[in-house]
């Protein structure tokens, strides 16, 4: 894999050194790779960039050398018969006359096989931006149909709160709607769930949902600190939270993103949760590692299992009714719905997997490898 694929991701020891995701989206045997300056299009099959792509509009604002850490979120493919890439930049216009130079947004749209550029579209940057800079960063957090969502933010621990969220149409190319304070974390079930400030400034965040296209408000709930909200599933948000006026009470809840209702109020404590794109969320990252029915939240089984002898394994990847992780007895696959073991363990625990490619750490620790998949 290019090596902007795992820059200053990866330890001397061949681990990932966050719980970040990688910068990487695969479509069939295509593997895009996003920075904040470029996106590359990659084949995994013969090793070539099919496509470089950078932002037109404006200089990038940072640029990734090598050994530098990847900071860039992962591009988004979206679905259809024509899928595209989609990965946004932020850029820097030059003044021009008496116009002083500007700061901006870029969304790039190309073809997700060829890596021809479609279309391009640019977003004017709010206010609150203005002297902060170079401490933005913007994702493509997913997209359902026609409508894209991109949300742009301020990294520092200072004003942690300032966001604006964009609805895009991927058909008329351009702005639906957009929400200041908002910080979307998901699109489910026609609704773009995430948080909601009364203010850049304030401590406490709502978990609040929007209509995907119309961004009329669909539900709210209360106030909470610390508040996290995580994909979960076709119709399910994965929340942690801590009590407003108590800080030592926590919620770990799922919560039904069309109406915000509470679908399981004992959920497990988890940094990822992941759809299976069949009937499971795996949930994961701390101990233990739980199995989740994707329409009700019930716990379908969890591991480790004392009674049984059972380990609980690192997962790495969940996908097509699969869960790929490694214990101290090597690589392991478990049935997602089950949480039983696979009869036939993989060669590797892919961090990314689909039905043509996997994508592992090599065997060498060194840099990260694109395998071809079973299925």
């Amino acid at each position: 894999m290019p090596w902007e694929a795992y820059s200053g991701l990866l330890s001397v020891g061949g681990t990932w050194l966050s719980e970040d995701e990688l910068p990487v989206a695969l479509h069939g045997e295509t593997a895009h790779v996003a920075t904040t300056d470029r996106l590359l299009v990659f084949d995994t099959t013969n090793q070539l960039t099919k496509a470089t792509i950078r932002p037109e509009g404006g200089e990038a604002i940072s640029t990734l050398t090598p050994n530098e850490r990847n900071r860039a979120a992962p591009p988004v493919v979206t679905d259809g018969a024509s899928p595209l890439v989609l990965a946004p930049f932020l850029v820097r216009k030059a003044g021009v006359g008496t116009q002083a130079a500007q700061g901006a947004a870029e969304l790039v749209a190309a073809d997700a096989v060829t890596g021809k550029v479609a279309w391009r579209l640019s977003l004017a940057l709010p206010g609150w931006t203005k002297d902060v800079s170079d401490s933005l960063v913007i994702s493509v957090v997913g997209s359902s149909g026609e409508v894209a969502v991109v949300t742009l933010a301020h990294e520092s621990s200072v004003i942690t709160s300032a966001s604006t969220t964009y609805a895009i149409s991927l058909t008329d190319r351009r702005v639906l709607w957009s929400h200041d304070t908002f910080r979307a974390a998901t699109i489910a079930g026609g609704v773009v769930v995430g948080e909601q400030r009364k203010t850049p400034s304030e401590d406490y965040g709502i978990p609040t949902g929007y209509d995907l296209t119309t961004g009329v408000q669909r539900w709210q709930g209360q106030e909470y600190l610390n508040l996290g909200l995580h994909p979960a599933g076709p119709n399910l948000v994965y929340m942690y939270a801590r009590a407003k006026d108590d800080y030592r009470t926590t919620y770990l809840r799922f919560l039904d993103a069309r109406t915000g209702e509470v679908r399981q109020n004992d959920a497990p404590r988890a940094s990822k949760c992941r759809y299976d794109g069949a009937s499971a969320v795996v949930c994961f990252g701390r101990e233990p590692v739980v199995g989740v029915d994707a329409s009700t939240g019930a716990i379908l089984w969890q591991l480790p299992d004392e009674k049984a002898n059972r380990v609980a394994p690192k997962v790495t990847a969940v996908w097509h009714g699969r869960v790929y992780g490694k214990t101290d007895n090597g690589t392991v696959a478990l049935d997602s719905r089950t949480g039983t073991d696979l009869p036939t363990p993989p060669g590797i625990a892919p961090d990314l997997v689909n039905a043509f490619t996997g994508i592992a750490i090599s065997a060498s620790g060194d840099d990260v490898t694109a395998y071809q998949s079973a299925g």
